[in-house]
C-alpha cells in the first residue's frame, strides 16, 4: 500500500515534466526571465523558464545529440580536407598531389592561390603585410593547381605550418559550398618568416564525395625580417625550484596529486601581475596559481634574471587565485597588492620594501555574497584621489545559495541569473565599502561576466566602464561624474554579444579618442553549426545572435559623439581564435597600436577545431 502510494505521484510529477517538455519545446511555454527595457535584444528570448524541469533535463542531455547536417558533412570531408591540407604543406610532393588528386574530381577548378592586386597593411621596420582582393574565378586545372601554390609562397619552398578550417557548410542540390579559414607558414633560406591567411570557399560534389572547386576570397601575407621574440623564460626564471614544480607541471599532474577538496580547476594558471614589489626600478612577477598551490613572487635582478621571494614577502597565498593586481592602495606610494580569490577579496598592503601585510579587514567578509569573485578591474571614478576597484563575478560558491555550484545561464544568449558584480570605493587607508547600488551599477548587474574596463570614452575626464559578459550583450556604463553611472550600451552601439571575456580601451586609429575592442570566443564549429539551414531554431534573429556568439572578438571604433562603430570585420580584428584576454601594444614601434590575444582551450585529442 505505502509502495501504491508513492508510485502514483512520481508519475503524475514524470507525467506533468513530460507536459512541461513538450510545452516549452514547442515554443508557446511560458517567457524566459524578462529583459531590461530599451536593449536591443528584448525581443529575443527562449521559452524556458528559471528552475523549470526542462533546465534539468537540459543539464543531464548529453551534447552532440542533436543531429546537425553540416556537422554531418564535416565529418563526411573531414578525411579528404586533410589531403588538400597536405598538398598545401608540401606542394612538390609527389605523395601529397596523389592524395589531393584522390579527393578532387577530374574536372576540379581552382582561382589562382595569388593575386596583383595588393593594399598595404602596414609597413614597419622588419615587418611587411599586404593583403589580396580581386581573385579570378576558377580557371586552373586540377594538374596546374600545385604548381600555383608553390609560385603563391615564393621565397619559401616548402612551409611549416598549413591549417584549413570549416568554417561554414551551405546545401545547394549535388554542390555543397564550404567556407574554410586558411593559415599557413614557413621560413625562407634568409631567414624571413612569411605567414598567410585566408577565406577560401571549396565545391563539394556530393555524389562523387570529391572537391570540385577551390575559390580563394581574401589573402594577407605578412612577412618578417626574422622572428620578432626570442623566449627567454627558462633563463629568467629556470633557477627556481618554484617554477619548475610548480609552473612547468600540467593541471593534470596536480588534479592527481592534490586532495579533491582543495577543487583545483582545469584552466590552468590565471595570468600574471607586473609590479615594481621592492621600489628598486625594476618589474617584479606575481604569479597566481590555482587552490591548493602557493602564489608566487618573482624579484627581478638587474641582470635579467628573477627569484622566487615569496614566502619572505608574506604573499604565498594557498587560495585559488585568479586575479592579482599591483596598485598603491593607500597612497603612500608604493605597490600594494589585490588578489581575486574564489571565497574573499584581499588587500596586502606594501611596507615599503616589498614585505606585505594582509589587511584582514580590508574589504567586509559578506562582499562578495555567494559569488565567486573572478577578476577585477581598478580606476579613481570619483576622482577622489584614490583608486577604486570593480570586481566581475561569474557563478557561485560551492555550498553557496546554489547547491550546485552554478547555474545554466538562462536564456543562452542573455543570460541574468548570474552572480552580482561589485562596486568597491576606496575610503583610504587600503579599506573599501561597497558602493555597487548606490552608484547605479546595481542594475543588470547579473550577467555572467568575465571582465571589465575603465576608459573615458566621452572625453569628460571621468572613467566609464564597459563589461563583457560570457552569455549575452555586454554593458557600457557611462559615468556621470557624481559618484554614479548611466546604462548607455545600445545608444552608444556596443551592444556586442560574442562570449566576452575581455575588454581593452586605446586609441588605435589616433584621432584622439578611445576606441574598444573585445576578446569573444571563436569556435569553428559553432560557426558551422549555428549557420546551417537545420539550426534547430526556427527565428532567424536568434539564430544570428547564436552565429554572432561564436564569430569571434569586436573591435568599436569611436566615432567622437558618443557612439560607436563595428569595424571587426574590415579591420580583420574578429580573428583571435578562442580569447581569453586582449591588449594593445606599439610592438613595432611605428606609432600605431598593435592587438595582442592570448587564446587557447583544450580540444579532444582527436579533433583540433576551436
Amino acid at each position: 500500500m505505502k509502495k501504491r502510494n508513492l508510485l502514483l505521484p512520481t508519475i503524475i510529477l514524470l507525467l506533468s515534466a513530460a507536459a512541461l517538455w513538450l510545452l516549452y519545446s514547442s515554443g508557446d511555454g511560458p517567457a524566459s526571465a524578462p529583459v531590461p527595457a530599451g536593449r536591443a535584444w528584448t525581443g529575443i528570448e527562449l521559452p524556458t523558464p528559471p528552475y523549470s524541469p526542462v533546465e534539468r533535463l537540459r543539464a543531464k542531455t548529453v551534447a552532440g545529440n542533436d543531429k546537425f547536417i553540416v556537422e554531418t558533412r564535416e565529418r563526411e570531408i573531414r578525411g579528404p580536407l586533410q589531403a588538400l591540407q597536405r598538398l598545401f604543406l608540401e606542394p612538390g610532393s609527389p605523395e601529397a598531389v596523389d592524395g589531393y588528386e584522390a579527393v578532387t574530381t577530374e574536372n576540379f577548378k581552382a582561382s589562382p592561390f595569388s593575386t596583383s592586386r595588393t593594399i598595404p597593411l602596414c609597413q614597419a621596420p622588419g615587418i611587411t603585410a599586404t593583403g589580396e582582393e580581386g581573385f579570378a574565378p576558377p580557371s586552373l586545372d586540377r594538374a596546374s593547381f600545385p604548381e600555383g601554390i608553390s609560385g603563391s609562397i615564393e621565397p619559401v619552398k616548402s612551409l611549416d605550418r598549413a591549417q584549413l578550417k570549416v568554417i561554414g557548410i551551405s546545401e545547394r542540390e549535388e554542390l555543397i559550398e564550404i567556407e574554410v579559414l586558411f593559415s599557413l607558414a614557413g621560413s625562407a633560406g634568409t631567414g624571413e618568416h612569411h605567414q598567410w591567411n585566408g577565406e577560401a570557399v571549396l565545391g563539394w560534389n556530393a555524389r562523387e564525395r570529391k572537391f570540385s572547386s577551390f575559390q580563394t576570397r581574401s589573402r594577407r601575407h605578412v612577412q618578417l625580417a626574422a622572428r620578432p621574440f626570442r623566449d627567454v623564460t627558462n633563463e629568467a626564471l629556470g633557477a627556481n625550484a618554484s617554477y619548475r614544480d610548480i609552473l612547468l607541471p600540467s593541471i593534470d599532474h596536480f588534479r592527481g596529486r592534490l586532495d579533491a577538496a582543495v577543487g583545483i580547476g582545469v584552466y590552468g594558471h590565471n595570468g600574471l601581475a607586473i609590479g615594481d614589489a621592492d621600489g628598486d626600478g625594476l618589474e617584479d612577477i606575481y604569479v597566481p596559481t590555482a587552490a591548493g598551490l602557493p602564489n608566487i613572487l618573482y624579484r627581478a635582478g638587474a641582470d635579467g634574471a628573477f627569484t622566487d621571494v615569496s614566502r619572505e614577502s608574506g604573499v604565498d597565498l594557498l587560495d585559488g587565485t585568479s586575479q592579482a593586481l599591483f596598485l598603491d592602495l593607500d597612497n603612500d606610494s608604493d605597490q600594494d597588492l589585490f588578489l581575486v580569490t574564489e571565497q574573499r577579496l584581499a588587500v596586502l598592503l606594501n611596507d615599503g620594501s616589498g614585505r606585505f601585510l594582509h589587511l584582514e579587514d580590508a574589504v567586509a567578509k559578506n562582499a562578495a555574497g555567494t559569488a565567486t569573485p573572478l577578476s577585477a578591474t581598478a580606476a579613481d571614478y570619483d576622482l577622489d584621489g584614490l583608486v577604486d576597484l570593480y570586481i566581475c563575478s561569474y557563478v557561485f560558491w560551492r555550498g553557496g545559495s546554489n547547491s550546485a555550484g552554478t547555474r545554466l545561464p538562462i536564456p543562452y544568449h542573455e543570460a541574468h541569473n548570474g552572480a552580482t558584480n561589485i562596486l568597491l570605493r576606496n575610503l583610504g587607508a587600503g579599506r573599501f565599502e561597497n558602493a555597487t547600488a548606490a552608484s547605479g551599477l546595481g542594475a543588470n548587474n547579473q550577467r555572467f561576466s568575465f571582465a571589465a574596463a575603465w576608459g573615458d570614452y566621452d572625453g569628460d575626464g571621468y572613467p566609464d566602464l564597459y563589461i563583457a559578459n560570457d552569455f549575452g550583450s555586454n554593458n557600457l556604463w557611462r559615468n556621470r561624474g557624481d559618484g554614479t553611472f548611466e546604462e548607455t550600451t545600445v545608444d552608444a552601439g556596443v551592444e556586442d554579444v560574442g562570449a566576452g571575456m575581455s575588454v581593452s580601451w586605446e586609441d588605435y586609429d589616433n584621432d584622439g579618442d578611445l576606441d574598444l575592442y573585445i576578446g569573444n570566443m571563436f569556435s569553428a564549429a559553432g560557426q558551422r553549426v549555428t549557420g546551417g539551414d537545420d539550426y534547430k531554431v526556427d527565428d532567424r534573429q536568434l539564430q544570428s545572435v547564436y552565429r554572432r556568439h561564436a564569430r569571434g572578438n569586436s573591435l568599436f571604433r569611436n566615432s567622437g559623439d558618443g557612439t560607436f562603430e563595428d569595424v571587426s570585420i574590415e579591420s580583420g580584428a574578429w580573428f583571435g581564435r578562442w580569447a581569453w584576454g586582449s591588449d594593445f601594444l606599439d610592438f613595432n614601434l611605428d606609432g600605431h597600436e598593435d592587438i595582442y590575444v592570448q587564446n587557447g582551450f583544450l580540444t579532444n585529442s582527436r579533433e583540433h577545431d576551436l
